[in-house]
This record gives C-alpha cells, sequence and structure tokens, in this order.
C-alpha cells in the first residue's frame, strides 16, 4: 500500500503509526509550495492508494494542487484538521478489511 501525506514533517511518526499494517510506503510533501507545485503534486499522488492532507500544515496552494491532481488520478482525499493522523490511520484500516 502506498500513501501519501501532504502537509507536516513529522515522518517517524506517521511510519510508527502505520506499523503492523503490512507493507507501507509512505511518501510525503511538506505542504509548502514550491516550483512546479503542481506537477510534482500529480506525480506524487499518480502512484498511492491514499491521500491524506494535513490541513493545519498545508497551504493552501499546496492543498489546491493536490485536489487538483487527485481529481485527475481519480484518487480520493482524505482530510484531517490537526497536525495528528491516527484517525485517518484507523479509516484506512477500516477501507483496507472492507
Amino acid at each position: 500500500m502506498r500513501i501519501a501525506i501532504i502537509g507536516g514533517h513529522n515522518q517517524a511518526t506517521y511510519g510508527k503509526l502505520f506499523k503492523g499494517m503490512g507493507q507501507v510506503e509512505i511518501h510525503f510533501h511538506d505542504g509548502i509550495p514550491k516550483k512546479n507545485n503542481k506537477r510534482s503534486m500529480e506525480t506524487l499522488i499518480r502512484d498511492v492508494d491514499y491521500v491524506i492532507i494535513v490541513q493545519g500544515a498545508c497551504s493552501h496552494t499546496s492543498m489546491w494542487d493536490a485536489k487538483e491532481a487527485a481529481k485527475k488520478c481519480n484518487k480520493e482525499i482524505l482530510y484531517t484538521k490537526g497536525i495528528g493522523i491516527s484517525s485517518m490511520v484507523n479509516r484506512i484500516r477500516a477501507y483496507q478489511a472492507s
């Protein structure tokens, strides 16, 4: 399973949260817009199974670019308002179980 997390920079904690869910590959974008942001978002999102946007740690521009890329790649976005993503991990576990 591949997951893209957009916003934030706490990669070590995110890796611990997904531990025990099998083979999980996590890709990050810090949520800060950069040159060619739209293209990099599309590249990031194209090959993942889940996209999580951490709203409290993501710029509006990066959020809009991620939404556009997800729509283009036909991917659903899971949103979390704060920097804690444990509720998103539980939602992904529920998706996998069904």
